[in-house]
Parts: structure tokens; sequence; C-alpha cells
């Protein structure tokens, strides 16, 4: 079984018709990947902007004793 794996991947190393194919691929992986980081991020940080805003804008968290 082990070199019938072998046997196949120097098929596929031999194979140019689609150079860097395993490469391109993993790098739209990893490109999605930091694209959904980013977009929690952005998401995580206004929603906390929001609550601070709303919480101003009742004036729960208002410190006059200055």
């Amino acid at each position: 079984m082990l070199r019938r794996a072998r046997k196949f991947a120097a098929r596929l190393h031999q194979d140019e018709s689609g150079p860097n194919t395993v490469e391109w691929i993993l790098l739209i992986i990893v490109a999605l990947v930091v694209l959904v980081g980013i977009y929690l991020f952005v998401q995580w940080a206004f929603d906390s902007l929001s609550e601070k805003k709303d919480a101003f804008e009742e004036g729960s968290d208002v410190d006059t004793s200055f």
C-alpha cells in the first residue's frame, strides 16, 4: 500500500500539467481563514463600541464627579 502511494506521488510529481495547484489551493484556504479572522475581529470591535455607546447614551457609566 505504501509503495502504491509512492508511485502515485511520483506520477503526480512528473505530471506538470497543473503546476503548483496544491500550493494555490492552500494559499486560497489560508487567505480565506485570514479574511474570516479579520471579519470576526471587526465585528467584535463594532459590537463592543456599540455597547459602550449605548451605555454612554443611557448614562449608566457616566462619571460626572469631576
